[in-house]
């Protein structure tokens, strides 16, 4: 049977280039089930790798996520290198559509170090682009540029024939959601010259080039994403008729594919823009609440908080003081939940990290970059407190069955009172200054044994180490002063600091997730209670 799946999965990936994705499906399935019944890893990883595409293309997200994470580990123990980075690349790109932001830029991390000990190929480019999505999703927009700028040189400078259309039009992506970042945090629209230059330059490869990229079969996604992306900027700089023309391009799309999509989410998106330019901010929001809705049922997260920040400008555009609050509200609370099911796909993935390589040449060969790519995971950038993960890694530690830490562990969530108000009113260089004099701060107050991280955004965290309830209040206490002491007229005059901390401490047998949420629900009750 080993060469009919051979031949099947060659027809399978045949039949997901052309678009269609049901007999593509059809054909990976029967290779999963006769590879797993002779136990072929080589075969398995494959099928689950084109299973994961389909998914993706289906916009079934999650399900792409764990088929994508099953096929990197058994690509990883078959030895097949390319195989691994294509599902890397996958697995990056859905982790990051569903919020996971960390496994995301791991993952794509980890393909581009281990495409670049591979000779010249489509995998180069294809990794940096998946690692530019990455960081676009983490609106870490200088790296996101950086890496999509990278992916399209490596086409050129691999193939001069080849097209490098795919990173190009994740440009004007970027570009796209940097503008509603920027209008949201500064009260004010960019100007959409960047934009425009970027959708230029999309438009000259296909005029010499055509519209195939990175990965065949994507044409169709490639089209309409230029359309919408023209028909926005269109929008901003107060073209409505091109709008208009880009949005009936969308609407022939919409009704001839007939399905809920990210597209669908994208399409709402360039509806909600182009009715707020014809001054409409009423029918502009409640396209939004459908942008909303519609990246839900594609499972595309991150284009749902996105959604969530538009709807919130808009509110505030029509001077729903408490609309927009309550919009943000709702942002919040899907990034908690995103955060949380991040948690739950963590375990995995730290596995795959501690399995070895399959030769001693390779670990000789990875060993430089696995240090990077450990202390870029377990680091955050700005404060260089540790992280998220690291924070996961520890907390696990000590709340895993037979750790005896439970009685002794408590854990106190930290946010920056009014932060918003601080990058508003004082700009967000001072933000990023106040976020590392925090960080310093708490670093400072707490004991040698106690650990400080960085959660997201203007949340810290402090693990205390064999503390009781009543030591730790103290500590806290003393870093509510600390923090609410320090000279912040150094940094900007006027500046003034205070910080919200909710202690709890762990329950036996109590998960990371509960004892982080009711963490959460102290900290915002003493929130309350300040501003009482």
């Amino acid at each position: 049977m080993t060469e009919e799946d051979e031949v099947a999965l060659q027809r399978a990936q045949q039949a997901l280039e052309v678009g269609d994705v049901e007999q593509a499906i059809y054909l990976a399935r029967q290779v999963l089930k006769s590879a797993q019944g002779s136990r072929n890893l080589l075969h398995e990883g494959r099928a689950l790798a084109c299973l994961a595409d389909c998914d993706r293309q289906l916009s079934r997200l999650r399900r792409a996520f764990g088929n994508s994470q099953s096929a990197v580990h058994l690509l990883r123990m078959a030895q097949d290198l390319a195989g691994e980075v294509m599902a890397l690349t996958t697995l990056a790109h859905t982790a990051a559509s569903l919020g996971r932001s960390d496994e995301a830029v791991e993952s794509a991390l980890l393909a581009v170090s281990l495409s670049e000990a591979m000779p010249v190929s489509h995998l180069q480019p294809l990794a940096h682009n998946y690692l530019g999505t990455a960081f676009l999703w983490c609106q870490d927009f200088v790296r996101a540029e950086a890496a999509f700028e990278r992916s399209a040189d490596l086409v050129q400078a691999d193939e001069p024939g080849a097209s490098p259309l795919q990173p190009l039009i994740n440009l004007a992506f970027l570009e796209a959601c940097r503008f509603a970042v920027l209008r949201f945090e500064d009260g004010a629209a960019p100007p959409v010259d960047k934009l425009q230059a970027r959708l230029a330059d999309c438009a000259e490869i296909v005029d010499r080039l055509g519209d195939e990229g990175l990965l065949p079969g994507m044409t169709v996604t490639t089209r309409a994403l230029g359309h919408v992306f023209n028909g926005m900027a269109a929008a901003w700089a107060g073209d409505l008729e091109r709008a208009s023309a880009e949005l009936l391009w969308c609407d022939a799309w919409e009704t001839r594919h007939g399905r809920i999509s990210w597209l669908t989410a994208l399409r709402r998106w360039l509806e909600s823009e182009a009715a707020a330019a014809c001054g409409d901010t009423a029918l502009a929001i409640e396209l939004g609440r459908e942008m909303i809705t519609a990246a839900a049922q594609a499972e595309h997260e991150q284009l749902a908080c996105l959604g969530h920040l538009v709807v919130a400008t808009l509110e505030r555009l029509r001077g729903g003081a408490q609309a927009e609050a309550d919009e943000l509200r709702r942002l919040r609370q899907r990034e908690q939940a995103l955060r949380l099911e991040a948690l739950d796909s963590r375990d995995r993935a730290a596995a795959w990290q501690l399995q070895a390589r399959a030769s001693a040449d390779q670990i000789q060969r990875l060993e430089s970059r696995s240090r990077m790519l450990e202390q870029m995971s377990l680091e955050d950038s700005l404060t260089r407190l540790p992280n998220r993960r690291a924070l996961e890694r520890r907390l696990h530690a000590r709340l895993a069955p037979g750790a005896g830490g439970a009685r002794a562990t408590c854990v106190a969530l930290i946010d920056v009172d009014r932060f918003k108000h601080i990058n508003d009113n004082f700009s967000h260089q001072v933000g990023d200054e106040v976020l590392k004099v925090v960080a310093a701060v708490l670093a400072g107050a707490v004991r040698s044994g106690d650990f400080v991280a960085r959660l997201a955004g203007d949340e810290f965290v402090v693990l205390f180490g064999d503390a009781q309830l009543a030591d730790a209040q103290l500590i806290c206490a003393r870093m509510k002063s600390a923090v609410r002491t320090h000279d912040w007229q150094a940094i900007a005059a006027g500046l003034q600091v205070s910080i919200s901390v909710g202690l709890e401490q762990a329950r036996a047998g109590e998960s990371m997730q509960a004892l982080l949420q009711r963490s959460d629900g102290q900290m915002y009750a003493d929130k309350r209670r300040s501003r009482a």
